[in-house]
């Protein structure tokens, strides 16, 4: 289906689709309405860059970041970028928030702009929304998920061991002599669930009793996490070992453990995920996964 098929159907010049398509104000809104309802019908998609492509075979790679905010995310689209522009592929790269609705519309922005493969930074990728654009606009084109799995011919996950990763940082701390035990994680996302059936495991195994307040979900975020730390250790001052989802939390564990004046790790021991930048200017220096 192209712009002279809907122009067909409509009834209209190519010309008059064109300006609906871009929101030109020179149509009328009956014409607008009839040819807008043909473009949802037939889920058309203008093919932004078709011209280019045709005229120098521009190689077009899309990388869309969940959250252009963390470290991790950014630097993985960094040496993704890099390495695709050894090959001579240009790359459009965008964040999308947490939001499915955003996640949805920038997947067709990277289908409207045909390019040649899509790598997907983040575990909140892997949903059923994901997988029906996929199969819908890249059925047979090559898709990488960074850190998470949706089956579907011709699209790869890359994942981390992170529950196993977590079991084994309780049994450290376990064999440090830590008993009590608490858990920040963030959003319900693939990884976020993993890391947290990972810590319930590690428990589970050494006979540790299981309380589900110390398993606290907060926004991945330095202030949330001192915040949130500094009310869990007022409420339970027994804790001696806290795990974090994610490093810039861990971060705020470090600030609201100095506020409250207790030592790491000699009074209580922080873990964060990721080994990011934050770790390196946090101070004391922190456990990292």
């Amino acid at each position: 289906m192209n712009i002279y098929d809907i122009a067909r159907l409509a009834g209209v010049s190519y010309a008059t689709v064109s300006r609906v398509i871009n929101h030109k104000d020179d149509v009328k809104q009956e014409t607008r309405e009839r040819v807008q309802k043909i473009l949802d019908e037939y889920d058309y998609l203008p093919n932004s860059f078709a011209r280019g492509l045709a005229k120098n075979g521009m190689k077009i790679i899309g990388i869309i970041v969940i959250d252009v905010r963390n470290i991790h995310h950014i630097n993985t689209a960094f040496f993704v970028e890099k390495e695709f522009s050894k090959y001579g592929y240009t790359s459009i790269i965008v964040g999308c928030g947490m939001d499915y609705t955003k996640q949805e519309e920038y997947l067709r922005v990277m289908a409207g702009h045909n390019v040649d493969g899509l790598v997907l930074i983040g575990s909140r990728f892997q949903n059923d929304t994901t997988k029906k654009i996929l199969l819908k606009y890249f059925s047979g084109k090559p898709v990488v998920i960074a850190n998470g799995y949706i089956d579907i011919p011709k699209v790869c996950g890359v994942v981390v061991q992170e529950k196993e990763a977590v079991v084994d940082a309780v049994t450290r701390l376990y064999n440090e002599g830590h008993r009590n035990f608490a858990f920040f994680n963030d959003y319900v996302t693939f990884s976020a669930q993993e890391k947290e059936e990972g810590f319930k495991k590690g428990l589970k195994i050494h006979d540790i009793s299981f309380n589900e307040k110390n398993i606290r979900h907060i926004q991945t975020d330095m202030n949330m996490g001192e915040q949130e730390t500094m009310r869990l250790l007022k409420l339970d001052n027994t804790i001696t070992a806290i795990l974090y989802s994610e490093d810039i939390m861990a971060v705020g564990g470090v600030k609201a453990c100095h506020h409250l004046h207790l030592r790491i790790p000699q009074d209580i021991s922080i873990v964060g995920f990721n080994n990011s930048i934050y770790s390196d200017i946090s101070l004391p220096r922190k456990t990292l996964l």
